[in-house]
């Protein structure tokens, strides 16, 4: 590829870096209390109370097609990815880049995977939920819940420990081949501090 195709790849790969946290997170969090209006799930609030809230946001099309739009906004790293690949395969330490971006991929991979629950098996347990009569039988729905849903924050928490062993590999390899040391050396401390944030016990990792 030659330089001016790499440097388009770059821009690309920038600017797609740099929207996905500001749609996925950003503009996701502040859009979505106000297409919620009342059917917003209170802070601290019970599984029952969780359960009656999707059920209700479920029938909200606006909200729906946020959340699917959130499944979407992964696909924005696969430009940054392949500008980092383009970039460093060819040189020292390229087994370093291998290995980050195929983490890369796994990453986007598991948080699609996690964000597509939020959009459709969630709304549908809440819609099951509140057609329950019995309570026994809500009761042991609840508790089946809670089970998918530790098993969801498991699969979110292996989306962002992957990503940020990614951008920590990646920025080592940048520090490695002497190209653009300090952004290397910011994207390795701040992967680092994150995985050290996700890792203590009150971040809810490993509880």
């Amino acid at each position: 590829m030659n330089k001016n195709n790499l440097r388009g790849l770059w821009i690309i790969g920038g600017i797609c870096a740099i929207l996905w946290p500001l749609l996925s997170e950003l503009l996701f969090y502040a859009l979505y209390p106000i297409l919620a209006v009342n059917s917003k799930i209170p802070t601290g609030a019970g599984m029952d109370i969780f359960l009656q809230r999707t059920a209700e946001l479920g029938n909200n099309k606006a909200l729906v097609a946020l959340e699917w739009g959130k499944v979407a906004t992964p696909l924005l790293l696969i430009p940054f990815l392949l500008a980092l690949y383009k970039t460093l395969y060819s040189r020292n330490h390229y087994y370093l880049i291998l290995v980050a971006i195929s983490i890369g991929f796994v990453s986007i991979a598991f948080m699609m995977f996690g964000h597509i629950f939020n959009s459709t098996i969630n709304h549908a347990l809440g819609r099951e939920y509140t057609s329950l009569l019995n309570e026994s039988g809500k009761s042991t729905f609840l508790a089946v819940t809670n089970v998918f849903h530790a098993w969801h924050r498991g699969i979110n928490q292996t989306a962002s420990l992957l990503y940020q062993g990614c951008v920590g590999l990646s920025s080592l390899a940048l520090i490695k081949n002497r190209l653009w040391s300090i952004l290397g050396w910011a994207g390795l401390v701040g992967s680092l501090l994150a995985l050290v944030a996700k890792l203590t016990p009150s971040s809810g990792l490993l509880g």
